[in-house]
């Protein structure tokens, strides 16, 4: 049986509070991560979202959060078509 390691333990706790803080930061929901990790040596989150945007983030730099299209990609005033139907 394998004793889980100390170190890793630890930057994993210290890795996931900053990428909470950093999602807090910018505004960002968890559903709409693409993908996020911790750069150890930099000491800096690094969190990519569905909308495309790649942000980084550091304890306590501060940030202007991120609009609605860089999060999710998807633009709330955009023009659509009926899905059935026309105008009478």
């Amino acid at each position: 049986m394998a004793v889980p390691d100390k170190k890793e333990e630890k930057t994993n706790t210290i890795g996931d509070k900053l990428i909470a803080a950093a999602l807090a930061a910018f505004g960002i929901a968890a559903k709409y991560v693409a993908g996020s990790r911790y750069d150890e040596l930099a000491k800096e989150a690094i969190i990519v979202t569905n909308g495309g945007s790649k942000v980084r983030y550091k304890d306590g730099d501060k940030v202007e959060p991120l609009g609605e299209i860089a999060i999710t990609g998807i633009n709330p005033a955009a023009k659509r078509k009926p899905i059935t139907g026309g105008k009478k």
